[in-house]
């Protein structure tokens, strides 16, 4: 009897413990075609790499949608620098797109291999996720030069660099793996099922990381290694970002773009 009465009440904790997750996430927009990155310019608009549908899109404050660019092949990874200019990966042709703050598009970079994840370096360099060749490239955005900075990566699909210029890299075999400045590496992804494109720091020891084989948002340290669930029960999660103090999740399973307060 005590036996049932305690599952009984496990299962009545974690159904509403659930319930309290999900009732936490906010619907910011839907109708997406597979949103697998998200960033913010200045004013806080959102734009979103509409991967399916080949283009990127726009979010602006009061939630009026725009198509901002179209016709990019597979648009992944997106960044926006401090002058709004946009940059993107074209996962499926293999280059770096810039769209500058005046709307104006030009390929900058190309020659990668299916560049998924792409975050700016704390020199300000972009660092491009080569999924297919496993490796992470530094982009000088000044001079055009492109330099491998890691190999022998399995699936690296997102990017992250942490104040003391380590990085984490989520990989969508199942790694997720630090690597110092002198190049050692670290492997924290015991935990994880598949982690995915989405992957941020919030603190210098702390990222959050999308797990897209668990449909969660899950949060690491990565001394201690340390494991928590942020939230759960996302349909297809791929995109992850952080803004103000809210986490932004783009979700492939139903095309939608949810936040919830980084508490």
């Amino acid at each position: 009897m005590k036996k049932f009465l305690l599952s009984t009440l496990i299962f009545i904790f974690s159904t509403f413990y659930g319930a309290m997750s999900m009732a936490e996430l906010k619907t910011v927009s839907k109708s997406f075609n597979a949103p697998t990155g998200i960033a913010f310019d200045s004013s806080g608009a959102m734009y979103v790499t509409n991967w399916s549908g080949n283009s990127v899109v726009k979010i602006d404050t009061k939630g009026n949608k725009q198509t901002v660019y179209s016709n990019i092949s597979s648009p992944a990874g997106i960044v926006i620098d401090k002058q709004d200019n946009i940059y993107v990966s074209s996962y499926s042709d293999d280059y770096i797109l810039k769209i500058t703050a005046n709307g104006e598009a030009q390929k900058i970079s190309d020659g990668y291999h299916t560049p998924t994840g792409i975050a700016f370096s704390n020199s300000g360099n972009l660092l491009i996720t080569n999924r297919s060749t496993g490796e992470i490239v530094s982009l000088n955005l000044n001079s055009g030069q492109k330099e491998i900075i890691v190999r022998g990566l399995s699936t690296p699909v997102g990017v992250t660099q942490l104040p003391d210029n380590s990085l984490v890299v989520s990989q969508y075999s199942g790694r997720l793996t630090m690597i110092a400045h002198n190049g050692n590496k670290t492997e924290l992804g015991s935990g994880f099922t598949r982690p995915g494109v989405g992957i941020v720091t919030v603190s210098p020891s702390v990222v959050a990381v999308i797990d897209n084989g668990a449909n969660m948002v899950r949060q690491i340290d990565v001394k201690t290694k340390k494991l928590d669930t942020l939230v759960s029960s996302l349909s297809g999660a791929v995109a992850l970002a952080l803004y103000n103090n809210h986490y932004y999740i783009g979700t492939w399973g139903d095309g939608a773009v949810y936040s919830f307060n980084n508490d």
